[in-house]
């Protein structure tokens, strides 16, 4: 992991992915070096499986309208391109390729690094992981505009060094694709059946089997990488189950580009090729284990499901042992045995995969499950070297334990990673051990190495059969091999299977709803009684959809907590201070009684403990619509929908201090104080806002820069001067009237600003989102005018941003010696943002549009408070319409994006 640099924490670019769903598909794989890729949302999350710590994120491109012309996309393409948004991905692969280990070159080698990705709208893109780069789009010729989504893929070997790729893209639609081109070579059409999964033999890597929702099994060779190269085979399973897929079809209206898990997710057909047996296969239906022959084509016995049992979803074999484990879609995991001399499994033990903490409601759902490799390589490794010294680490951990009374067998030793769709990856280590009397060693072992001679005598390539380590099993010692056999197989030994929980990672948990970033104020902490202001902290709260609060460490791009505070969405969050949190949530009282039951909730971050406040016996007419933190973190605004607006103190016991029936469509606390510049700044500076009109209204007062320079320290030391407890907020009524109100212990008062011209009442449009920093205020409406207001000179100016309606203004933080201090971000009602420099001459023409999240939906932004020097990045936090959360480094000329 050493190779791959983290830039996160010296560029904070950074990107933390959205829950994933079944939308995705199930979609995961794990490297032989312990990389784990699976699909959440647009993006594909990249797990080192021994930290279990998050590696890197990569978001899949929004689509364009040539993406196999290049390998990324620019961050110039056009408005209507960026509108597109990424679609889910369905399919995640790493390529077979081993390392390189070629020392003529100083070059470190990609190869083994490459992971093909597939999305529901039918696009294939090769991944450098290491690069974070889009090599090369597969695409059919002509392209194809049906978009048939990607249900699976698999690499396939055809020569040494020249792979493969086969995709099932749609229903029924078979490719191979040429991965140095990204042409289609080779397309086989199954219709009307669904195709469900791809696998790739292990005894031959040339040869790979598809399997359908009805039974219908494909059996494809590659001989060469050409058209004409391509042997199959076709074959039926029978099922005794067909009546259920039947009624599926009848009372679902199919799109015909949609895949077979999209169309049917709760029916799932998967299968797997046999580790330890040639041409056999084991294949799941839903409530049905089956033993498939190819050479024969015939099956070999079928095994239903228990009742008590819910179904299957996954099929996967031990690679050490005859052992197969089952996933199911309640989350539990079955282990099978093979009985001896048969080829007939019965079930051994049903452990959980997805321990339930807590009382989340909606319980979290079961996604998928990944076997590691990396036992079983080491493993292979000691075969593969069996006089190695048995003080070695490697020989040491596999040697088996013995006692007195036998021989006691590690039949297995293998790493489970589960993942559900709450965000959490699950890392279990599973055991199976045996037992058995040494007087059934001589009699058993005749007929281990008699059946295992059969399956497998047989000469392989192995630069086309399979890696070395696969090769491995051919020069096992047969005595190795007979007791792996016997300790599985023979009815005279017992398993006993344990499985251990050995780590958890926890990312986002549910679909984002809200951001809050905390400003406190320098007496953000006197409420607590300290003398010391308030440090900035590197932490980002998200709300959530499950009702979760998340709360992110920006420095290690991590969830660092995580609470569970409210049953229904989380409609509004903010901070108090930089340790504790308000939010609220309302759901519906029932019918006969009507009204809304409105929760408000204040949560420590340290100890995790949730107060409730405002708690009231009746359901209430109005649900809150938003609420209004200040950066003290001592009051808060709560705005009801038709209802007056309620001020309260935010005390140990929050109490509330009066309310305000006013028709306010908006209102803001103001920022915490700017800086005093320092004392060799010029006093010539521009002025904090250029107070030139960039509309046609009619002009205010216009005050030269070293007067307005002086208005705003006077304003400063004014603020900093008067007591520390008064706070003020600036609200806009429906009127399109402005006010600002000044909070002072438990009165509230008018701050009686200094107006601007008449003119600057919009008449066009109702004032949607706000902005407030002393002593400037600005505004914006549904018609996209941006306002600004100095209350203390009454000078103001805007401009229209030709965009549509303004959902969220946002201050970037400002520290001394700063060349601006009117840096802002602007959301917007369609998702996208925009920055803006209200200090320059023509703030449009000088600002950063969009696209610069392109394929994503921008829900909440806000910037990250850490500044200290003039010279550090602007940094931008983001949430996603797709749930991921982003942090975003700005330059208002140069920007760079996760």
């Amino acid at each position: 992991m050493s190779t791959v640099p983290r830039l996160a924490q010296e560029t904070w670019d950074c990107m933390l992915p959205g829950p994933p769903s079944r939308n995705n598909g199930g979609s995961i794989d794990c490297s032989t070096s312990g990389l784990l890729a699976y699909g959440a949302g647009s993006s594909v999350s990249i797990i080192d499986t021994r930290s279990m710590q998050l590696v890197t994120v990569l978001p899949m491109p929004a689509p364009s309208g040539n993406s196999s012309s290049s390998s990324s996309l620019s961050s110039s393409s056009s408005s209507s391109s960026s509108s597109l948004l990424a679609p889910f991905v369905t399919c995640v692969r790493w390529t077979p390729q081993s390392l390189r280990r070629d020392i003529l070159t100083h070059e470190p080698s990609n190869s083994h690094l490459i992971l093909a990705v597939g999305d529901r709208q039918g696009r294939i893109a090769l991944f450098d992981f290491r690069l974070k780069h889009v090599l090369l789009w597969m695409d059919f010729d002509p392209p194809s505009n049906s978009k048939l989504g990607v249900q699976d893929l698999c690499w396939i070997r055809v020569k040494t060094d020249s792979w493969i790729l086969a995709s099932i893209n749609g229903p029924s639609l078979l490719s191979l694709w040429n991965t140095f081109n990204g042409r289609c070579i080779w397309k086989y059409d199954s219709s009307p059946e669904y195709f469900s999964c791809i696998r790739r033999d292990p005894f031959d890597f040339r040869h790979f089997c598809v399997l359908g929702l009805k039974g219908f099994l494909l059996s494809v060779k590659l001989v060469g990488d050409g058209e004409d190269d391509v042997v199959i085979k076709e074959h039926q399973i029978p099922i005794n189950e067909s009546n259920e897929l039947l009624k599926l079809e009848r009372e679902s209206a199919l799109n015909p580009s949609t895949p077979a898990l999209a169309a049917f997710p709760h029916y799932i057909v998967k299968f797997c090729f046999s580790s330890q047996w040639k041409h056999i296969l084991y294949v799941t239906f839903p409530k049905e284990l089956l033993v498939f022959d190819l050479q024969y084509e015939t099956s070999l016995s079928s095994t239903a499901l228990p009742r008590s049992c819910s179904k299957f979803i996954d099929v996967t074999p031990d690679p050490d042992s005859e052992l197969l484990y089952c996933a199911h879609l309640d989350g539990k995991l079955s282990t099978w045995r093979r009985k001896e001399e048969e080829q007939v499994y019965t079930m051994c033990t049903m452990e959980e995969l997805m321990p339930s903490i807590g009382t989340s409601v909606p319980s979290p759902t079961f996604l998928a499950f990944v076997l590691c490799q990396s036992e079983s390589t080491l493993r292979s490794v000691r075969n593969l070297y069996p006089d190695m010294s048995p003080t070695s680490a490697i020989s040491m951990d596999y040697s088996n334990p013995s006692d007195s009374s036998g021989e006691s067998l590690v039949v297995s030793k293998i790493n489970i990673i589960s993942v559900s769709d709450d965000g959490k990856l699950w890392c279990w280590f599973l055991t199976a051990e045996g037992a058995r009397d040494r007087s059934s060693l001589s009699s058993n072992t005749t007929v281990s190495e008699t059946t295992f001679a059969d399956t497998k005598s047989s000469t392989k390539d192995v630069s086309i059969d399979g890696p070395v380590l696969d090769a491995s099993k051919e020069s096992e010692p047969i005595n190795v091999i007979s007791s792996r056999l016997l300790s599985t197989t023979s009815p005279n030994v017992k398993l006993s299977f344990k499985i251990s929980l050995i780590g958890q990672l926890q990312l986002l948990s549910s679909t984002v709803t809200v951001l809050a970033v905390p400003s406190p104020s320098l007496t953000a902490t006197l409420a607590r009684g300290g003398n010391n202001p308030a440090v900035a902290v590197p932490l980002v709260a998200l709300g959530t959809q499950g009702g979760t609060i998340d709360v992110i460490d920006v420095s290690a791009n991590a969830v660092a907590a995580s609470f569970s505070v409210h049953n229904t969405i989380i409609r509004g969050l903010r901070w108090l201070g930089n340790s504790r949190l308000v939010s609220f949530s309302y759901s519906q009282a029932n019918e006969k009684a009507g009204g809304y039951i409105n929760k408000l909730v204040v949560t420590c971050v340290r100890s995790g403990l949730n107060r409730k406040f405002r708690v009231l016996q009746k359901p209430e007419r109005a649900p809150i619509r938003a609420l209004r933190a200040s950066s003290s973190g001592r009051y808060v605004l709560i705005l009801f929908r038709d209802a007056p607006v309620e001020v309260w103190a935010m005390t140990k016991n929050p109490i509330m201090l009066r309310s305000l029936a006013l028709p306010f469509t908006v209102l803001e606390w103001t920022l915490p104080t700017v800086p005093r510049p320092s004392q060799n700044v010029s006093s010539s500076r521009q002025s904090s806002f250029s107070s030139k009109e960039h509309t046609t209204l009619t002009p205010a007062s216009v005050v030269s820069s070293t007067s307005a320079s002086t208005e705003d320290s006077k304003a400063t030391n004014s603020e900093g001067s008067t007591d520390d407890t008064s706070e003020s907020f600036a609200f806009a009524l429906v009127n399109g009237a402005l006010g600002v109100f000044e909070v002072h212990g438990r009165r509230i008062r008018d701050f009686r600003p200094k107006w601007p011209s008449s003119s600057f009442v919009s008449s066009d449009g109702l004032v949607t989102a706000m902005a407030y920093r002393l002593p400037h205020v600005v505004m914006g409406d549904r018609s996209g005018n941006i306002r600004w207001w100095d209350v203390t000179t009454g000078v103001s100016s805007s401009f229209n941003t030709h965009r549509e309606g303004i959902r969220r203004i946002k201050f970037s933080p400002v520290v001394a010696g700063d060349r601006s201090r009117g840096r802002i971000a602007v959301l917007f009602y369609d998702n996208t943002f925009s920055l803006f420099d209200l200090d320059s001459q023509d703030p449009l023409a000088n600002s950063l549009l969009q696209p610069q999240l392109p394929g994503t939906l921008v829900l909440e932004l806000d910037w990250l408070p850490l500044r200290t020097d003039k010279d550090e990045p602007l940094v931008l936090c983001i949430a996603g319409a797709d749930s991921s959360f982003r942090l975003i480094e700005v330059n208002m000329y140069v920007s760079r994006f996760s």
